[in-house]
């Protein structure tokens, strides 16, 4: 009898103490992946952000100020950190990357060139590596190093029959202006005078960072 109540044991054990072993396991909670889960959603969640852009470079379309493309760069990079990990918003945001190279090209052909380096610090961004964008951003910078020019006023000098330009130059990058007297021929801040247009209409400029580019700017002055 003692025999038996001691085999018994365990298999009662087993059968009712320990039943949770015989209990299937319920299967582990499926993580569904965040952000969008399909290509459409990503480029609707994702490519408005480049908008500012899209919409600058369209016919009469309005300009960017500092305080938008500041925005339009805080807008890329919160999309990065959101859907950067995403399967499809790394799609999406690989195709902004190859859009905005054509946005700088459009920018470039229109002479925007503040535009093609916002288009290019947008790249950036992005980790887009191209050879185009290092080409367009040079000169764009180069471009915009041009001084903008405003003619004050002439004044002739009665011995010498020469005369002298009253300019005043703004430098893009630092807005430092510099007023200056020069004459036809005289060099200076990258620029040279080749003559004055008409009865003081205005003057013939060269560039001389870009050798051959000429330009003029009238006069306003009486």
């Amino acid at each position: 009898m003692t025999r038996k109540l001691i085999l018994t044991l365990p298999l009662l054990l087993l059968l009712f103490g320990c039943s949770d072993v015989f209990k299937k396991n319920p299967p582990a909670p499926t993580v569904e992946e965040p952000g969008p889960h399909s290509r459409e959603e990503a480029i609707m969640l994702i490519s408005p952000v480049i908008n500012p852009l899209r919409n600058t470079l369209q016919p009469g379309g309005p300009g960017i100020s500092e305080t938008d493309r500041q925005q339009l760069l805080f807008a890329i990079q919160s999309a990065i950190m959101t859907y950067g990990d995403n399967r499809y918003g790394k799609e999406v945001l690989r195709d902004l990357g190859f859009e905005l190279q054509d946005l700088a090209r459009q920018a470039s052909a229109q002479e925007r060139y503040r535009l093609v380096l916002i288009c290019i610090e947008a790249a950036e961004l992005l980790s887009v590596d191209s050879m185009y964008l290092k080409r367009a951003g040079s000169k764009a910078v180069t471009m915009l190093e041009k001084p903008k020019v405003v003619v004050k006023g002439f004044m002739e000098d009665m011995e010498t029959q020469q005369l002298s330009i009253f300019l005043e130059l703004t430098d893009y990058f630092t807005g430092k202006i510099d007023r200056m007297q020069v004459r036809e021929g005289d060099e200076f801040n990258n620029l040279r005078m080749i003559r004055v247009l008409g009865r003081n209409k205005g003057v013939l400029l060269e560039y001389l960072k870009v050798p051959g580019l000429f330009f003029e700017i009238e006069s306003f002055a009486p």
